[in-house]
């Protein structure tokens, strides 16, 4: 089943067009990555889904929903959250307050979600009455995703969720990734470590210049020779590399 359909995407910021006619699908408890070079309009992408900036011609359907034009607490209540991948905490609040916040649109904090968050992430538990500013960067990236499921999405939009932080880091964000996906939500991520990205997701987009420029399945991307070369910085499968950085 397609959960979230997002067709011929037209966007971009001022004047400037950066996207010129993407086209993403979502299905139900999928991974989806979307990698490309720096500009290729990744993150553009999220955030004209998530309603942050103007979709100036496409459509973008969420569970059978039209919401091109909606809010993004109006997408929110609909049942999509969104982890940007910059001040995506709160740092002068408690990791408790910084997750109940993300419990803003409803009318009070629900505590059976609040301790599956704590289950699905036990550090947070632990730190909960610390400040946010005191958590490492991946804790705080663990923070940011444990808010946005105090919702209980249906699709969590993840941005650059590897970001900044230490390799050693990275494979935990990703294990985290892949148990929120096997708890029920799906997952549109946008991320640098192409290859750790594909090698997780049932499916990948590549865009280039604001455009679709490969789709395919995770493995099959990672099996293509053009995609290696021009986006993986070519090498084996077996080889950790990183693509370039986001938009």
């Amino acid at each position: 089943m397609t959960l979230l359909e997002a067709a011929d995407i037209v966007s971009g910021y001022g004047d400037a067009e950066i996207l010129h006619g993407v086209s993403i699908d979502v299905n139900s408890n999928e991974i989806v990555c979307i990698i490309g070079p720096n500009g290729a309009g990744k993150s553009t992408a999220m955030k004209a889904i998530f309603g942050l900036i103007p979709c100036w011609d496409g459509a973008v359907t969420y569970d059978g929903q039209n919401i091109t034009d909606n809010r993004p607490d109006e997408i929110t209540r609909k049942g999509m959250a969104y982890v940007p991948q910059n001040e995506n905490v709160f740092p002068n609040l408690t990791v408790k307050e910084n997750l109940e916040m993300g419990a803003y649109i409803l009318d009070h904090v629900p505590q059976e979600t609040l301790n599956e968050v704590y289950d699905q992430f036990p550090i947070l538990e632990k730190r909960k009455n610390q400040r946010a500013d005191s958590l490492s960067g991946g804790q705080r990236q663990m923070l940011a995703m444990g808010r946005a499921l105090m919702v209980d999405p249906g699709l969590l939009l993840v941005d650059e969720p590897s970001a900044g932080l230490a390799p050693d880091l990275v494979d935990e964000v990703f294990d985290k990734i892949d148990s929120i996906n096997e708890s029920g939500t799906a997952i549109l991520m946008v991320e640098q470590n192409a290859r750790k990205a594909l090698s997780r997701a049932d499916r990948g987009y590549v865009l280039e210049m604001g455009e679709n420029r490969f789709e395919d399945t995770g493995e099959a991307l990672l099996d293509d020779d053009e995609v290696a070369e021009l986006y993986l910085g070519g090498g084996s499968i077996d080889e950790e590399s990183q693509s370039t950085g986001g938009d």
